[in-house]
């Protein structure tokens, strides 16, 4: 093992080298700590914006329904219905019949049928309890009844209606109006068997 010997004679200067940061280089500084008059201004504005949300989903509610679909059909379609407000006294009393709120398709048959909606929206119930857009029903007849009015596939003679037109709800809607304008409710068996009538509140 090697040994260092020290001289006695000689004295040991330990000498500690500080450096100073350079004139050019940044010294960290501390942020300043936001004020409270910061805090009071997010906070503000804020409740500003969340009144305007209020108050727009409001008169949106107000001057519209929405309601939900499925986004498929034999292809995309969007998953929202949205249609006016019909602010009428037939439509009050309809929504009385039906126990809730007019959905986007009531809505729409109610703009529709005018003064008959409640009528309109009993026999449609009748012929189509579930409100479904995308079904049918065989007749005993050999026919069959399709969409949300329930219309028979004898009305197909007519130039410019197929079976994928009344699979969709508005459409379905618009040729029951005009079935309705042509001869009345008579196109349907349950406003002659009087079965529509169960479902009108009196």
């Amino acid at each position: 093992m090697a040994r260092t010997h020290r001289d006695p004679g000689r004295r040991h200067v330990t000498v500690v080298i500080k450096r100073r940061p350079s004139s050019g280089a940044p010294s960290a500084k501390a942020l300043p700590a936001p004020g409270p008059s910061s805090g009071a201004l997010t906070g503000a504005l804020a409740l500003l914006l969340g009144a305007v949300l209020v108050v727009s989903l409001v008169r949106f509610h107000t001057g519209y329904t929405v309601t939900l679909q499925s986004p498929i059909k034999l292809g995309l379609q969007s998953p929202l219905v949205i249609a006016h407000r019909s602010k009428t006294q037939d439509a009050y009393r309809a929504q009385t019949d039906q126990h809730h709120a007019l959905n986007a398709y009531q809505q729409y048959a109610c703009t529709k049928f005018g003064s008959e909606c409640r009528v309109a929206l009993a026999i449609q119930r009748a012929e189509n309890p579930q409100g479904k857009c995308e079904i049918y029903h065989y007749n005993a007849d050999g026919t069959l009844d399709w969409g949300y009015f329930q219309i028979n596939t004898v009305h197909l003679k007519r130039p410019g209606l197929n079976l994928r037109d009344l699979l969709d709800c508005k459409t379905n809607i618009d040729f029951a109006y005009q079935l309705y304008r042509e001869n009345g409710f008579t196109a349907w068996s349950t406003f002659k068997s009087g079965r529509y009538r169960r479902y009108l509140r009196d």
